[in-house]
């Protein structure tokens, strides 16, 4: 019978295929930046509309969020996709690419929002053999780590109460039909700093009666470099990356003033705590051993985006139960961050990786402006998340606290 059914949901996603790819080309056409996805939010409504769901928008700013409820009380289940584009110049020569020079989907945001709604679609002609309900949530700005936050701040949580939260990204890395899928840390936590260097002008040929910030900045930098190397346990996982360095007016003047910018990524807070104690450390004596004056300001940004065993467990399962046994990667942790991260933390939640790459065919990286996935990676997302809805709402509690097998119980 579960066979049968994941049959059916698959055959019911495929036939939804043209439907997501015509929505994820218009979104693709009209990228939007982080907050600014206002014709992409009201593509997304009135999809949302058109199949009867309730609909609320303007979450969180430019956030649409949708309710389906089944035929029965039930688990809540939380969905989302994030809508924004990236400031990337597309080279893809597709004939839907980008109309807005400079702005492009090249993180599959399109496909993600894509794919959701199909799911909606489907769950819709399975609404009466559904308990409890699903809340999908379009969300903005996942690029600068600021729309989920904005969507919690809304009050989407504690509305709605979701029990477990999924979410997908497509994955240039993986194969169309296969699902990445890992339990524990699977993206990186996410801090920024920002390092302020404070000498004293002099002229060039004078340099011992000024206080060189370039000097200061190029010992911070050489410095921060050693962190990983040298204080990090090797099998432990960290970035420290420095994005910008601004000094100096003149090739004659010793510059009186240098800003430091990057990022740091790690696994696991006792790295990142240990990271950003020598980031402290590190500014502040290489600034002293040159005379300078330093000011660090550090955001801890995003933590780790960490799976649940258990639903992770759960999402495995429903997709074998579409595509078979062999589907399942065992994806390496990113270094990239996201801020599904923030529900992951608050729910027991599990982030898929959809494979999006045909065959053969050269897997252009994320954030790249020749980034084109293979639109048949949409039924596959779409069938497998909700079947993963259904079969979450027909689960017992002890079966979600992993006391039993995971056969469904209708």
């Amino acid at each position: 019978m579960k066979a049968c059914e994941s049959n059916s949901i698959l055959a019911r996603a495929i036939a939804a295929q043209e439907a997501m790819v015509a929505a994820r080309r218009a979104i693709h056409r009209c990228p939007e930046l982080g907050f600014e996805e206002h014709a992409t939010a009201r593509l997304i409504a009135n999809r949302l509309r058109d199949l009867g769901l309730e609909v609320r928008t303007g979450v969180g700013g430019t956030g649409v969020v949708a309710v389906l409820r089944g035929a029965s009380p039930g688990p809540m289940v939380a969905l989302r996709a994030d809508m924004d584009a990236l400031p990337v110049y597309e080279e893809t020569g597709l004939p839907y690419a980008s109309e807005h020079p400079g702005l492009m989907h090249a993180c599959a945001h399109d496909m993600h929002c894509a794919a959701l709604l199909g799911v909606a679609a489907v769950l819709k002609e399975y609404a009466c053999r559904m308990r409890g309900a699903v809340v999908f949530m379009f969300q903005p700005a996942e690029e600068t780590d600021g729309g989920a936050r904005a969507f919690i701040d809304a009050g989407v949580l504690t509305e709605h109460e979701p029990d477990a939260v999924f979410g997908l990204h497509m994955w240039p890395d993986l194969e169309v039909g296969k699902v990445g899928i890992r339990e524990g840390p699977v993206m990186a936590s996410l801090d920024s700093f920002d390092i302020e260097l404070a000498g004293s002008t002099a002229h060039g040929a004078m340099p011992h009666r000024g206080r060189d910030a370039v000097l200061a900045a190029s010992a911070v930098v050489i410095g921060l470099q050693q962190i990983v190397s040298r204080n990090v346990d090797p099998m432990e996982a960290a970035v420290v990356t420095v994005g910008t360095l601004h000094s100096g007016k003149a090739r004659n003047i010793i510059a009186d003033r240098a800003v430091i910018t990057g990022t740091v990524r790690t696994l696991g807070e006792p790295v990142r705590e240990l990271v950003a104690s020598r980031i402290e450390e590190v500014t502040t004596m290489s600034a002293r051993a040159c005379g300078v004056e330093s000011h660090l300001t550090y955001d801890r940004l995003l933590p780790t985006l960490a799976n649940d065993e258990r639903m992770c467990q759960i999402a495995a399962g429903s997709a074998q139960e579409v595509l078979g046994p062999g589907c399942i990667q065992h994806t390496k942790p990113s270094m990239a961050a996201d801020d599904f991260s923030l529900f992951a933390e608050r729910v027991p939640g599990c982030y898929l990786f959809f494979g999006c790459t045909t065959a053969g065919d050269a897997a252009y990286p994320l954030h790249n402006g020749h980034f084109a996935p293979s639109e048949d990676a949409l039924p596959i997302a779409c069938a497998v998340m909700a079947r993963l809805c259904l079969d979450y709402s027909h689960y017992s509690a002890s079966q979600l606290e992993g006391r039993f097998g995971s056969e469904r119980q209708d």
